[in-house]
């Protein structure tokens, strides 16, 4: 209790002091308020831990909302530039499908596709291990001998072995001539009836068994001039 008088004796002592200083009491005085209220602080408090002065932070330590927000921003800032980079992109593109550079390319990737499927078409099989001209001359020599049934079947090999070579049709030994006859039809209708009268006696003379003479092989031979001279290689 005495400290506490004290105290209070202290403080009023201190404002007469001020007060008395100066003739004008709402003059400026001399005395600093902190160091008023740091002594006010000793005379009357027991902890006088408490009357130490705040600590501050320094002027130049962030806290760690600043930093959150200053990279929040230069996020966003990246976003933009991204999505204005991507919208330029699509203007470039757009404006070159509409000045036709689109389509050109669209063009040449439908004549790549057109070109490749012509390729595929013209290759086909070729049977190398024997040419036309062999199978005629020895035509020729069933014909001499009176075979016309073998003359007809080399005949035939020949005339297929023409079209082959013309990337028309393939060449396989052992290959039906429905199958010959539906390819060269798809690639050339024209040739299609002349190539099919030839099948056919080719068909009667070598598995119907139809007895065949020279007429016979005469006439697959017209019929083999008109599909060659019908037909066309492939370009």
């Amino acid at each position: 209790m005495n400290t506490f008088v004290r105290g209070i004796a202290a403080v009023t002592n201190l404002l007469v002091q001020i007060l008395t200083s100066s003739g004008d009491p709402l003059e400026p005085v001399d005395q600093d308020p902190d160091a008023v209220r740091e002594e006010a602080c000793r005379l009357l408090s027991r902890d006088q831990s408490v009357c130490a002065p705040p600590d501050t932070l320094p002027p130049n330590q962030s806290s760690g909302g600043g930093f959150s927000l200053a990279w929040l921003s230069a996020l966003l800032w990246l976003l933009l530039i991204v999505l204005l980079l991507a919208l330029l992109v699509f203007l470039v593109r757009f404006l070159i499908d509409r000045s036709g550079g689109g389509q050109a390319k669209r063009k040449r990737a439908k004549d790549d596709d057109e070109n490749l499927d012509e390729v595929e078409l013209a290759a086909v099989a070729i049977d190398r291990s024997r040419e036309p001209t062999n199978w005629r001359a020895e035509a020729d020599e069933h014909r001499r001998a009176g075979r016309y049934r073998d003359a007809l079947r080399c005949r035939y090999r020949a005339l297929v072995g023409d079209l082959a070579r013309r990337g028309l049709i393939d060449e396989i030994p052992g290959r039906t001539t429905g199958e010959e006859r539906t390819q060269l039809h798809r690639v050339q209708p024209e040739a299609g009836t002349p190539f099919a009268s030839a099948a056919d006696l080719f068909d009667g003379a070598w598995y119907g068994h139809v007895a065949v003479d020279a007429d016979d092989d005469e006439l697959f031979q017209s019929f083999e001039r008109d599909v060659l001279s019908t037909t066309r290689a492939r370009k």
